[in-house]
């Protein structure tokens, strides 16, 4: 089903790849923009993100769909600002942000049967609008989070969004995504990040350390390069599966402190394995990764 008029709200990474990718696949007749930073809505206007730059108060008036993709920490504020600007028109608002079930529940409050929940499981480590790409999203897995409020009609408009981005939707609950993304994607940013931190600090004790930096600790820390608000709003809205997480981590590092080479060799084959059939449960070989 083709869209009429989208709104994007955040014009960095991921609101300028949906614009970007809109424009491409022709799945919406016009595309709005509008970010804090007029410097950044006037790359999205030349570099074809958008078709016109609207501020969000008389976007709710005009679009079909609304996404708003700023930091998650903006998110409710801003909703509270413009949703009674809304007109009837607008059909359906979703969000962008990587945790969901304080988010969804608060953005249900303000949308009511309008708001569904996005994730897509797509990114790179640099933000920003220059870094957008149309092939973002392509062949990744959007998580589609629907509360006990959305409607029928904006949960269609959401996946039919999500399939015209070249993702594939799969409908969880706020908490299962939650609990799932504090092992994919939550962790990981925290892993690399401390690998960072301990490394910044050897490297002031040695000189040559920089000098042995290559791939294995570039693949490792690479999402340590994402914006620092990312990390800390992940933090604030999903503390409490992050901090499991990490538990469930450092006690798996314990008992491999503990092992002999023999007992390391085995689990070492077997984490193998986990990550190889991973892999290919979602049709990814290790000639990609």
């Amino acid at each position: 089903m083709q869209c009429s008029s989208v709104g994007i709200i955040g014009l960095g990474l991921i609101g300028g790849s949906i614009g970007k990718r809109l424009h491409q696949c022709d799945w919406a007749e016009h595309v709005l923009g509008w970010d804090r930073d007029e410097h950044v809505v006037g790359r999205a206007l030349a570099s074809a993100v958008i078709t016109e730059a609207c501020r969000p108060e008389e976007m709710v008036q005009e679009v079909d769909l609304l996404i708003l993709a700023t930091p998650p920490s903006q998110m409710v504020n801003l909703s509270q600002r413009i949703a009674p600007c809304a007109d009837e028109k607008l059909k359906a608002v979703t969000d962008t942000a990587s945790t969901k079930h304080s988010l969804s529940r608060e953005l249900s409050v303000i949308w009511k049967e309008r708001y569904v929940g996005l994730h897509p499981m797509a990114g790179k480590e640099k933000g920003g609008i220059d870094n957008a790409s149309a092939d973002l999203f392509a062949g990744a897995v959007c998580a589609l989070v629907p509360t006990a409020h959305s409607s029928n009609k904006a949960v269609e408009l959401a996946k039919d969004l999500i399939c015209a981005l070249g993702s594939h939707p799969v409908i969880v609950s706020s908490e299962e995504h939650d609990e799932i993304v504090a092992v994919t994607s939550h962790l990981p940013m925290f892993l690399a990040t401390a690998l960072a931190a301990l490394a910044g600090t050897r490297a002031s004790q040695q000189e040559e350390l920089p000098k042995f930096v290559a791939g294995g600790f570039r693949d490792t820390t690479r999402v340590a390069s994402c914006p620092p608000w990312l990390i800390a709003d992940v933090w604030e809205t999903n503390k409490g599966f992050i901090s499991q997480a990490i538990k469930d981590f450092m006690d798996i590092l314990s008992e491999m402190s503990k092992m002999d080479p023999k007992e390391l060799l085995k689990f070492a084959a077997n984490a193998k394995e986990s990550r190889d059939a991973l892999l290919a449960q979602r049709g990814e070989t290790n000639d990609r990764n």
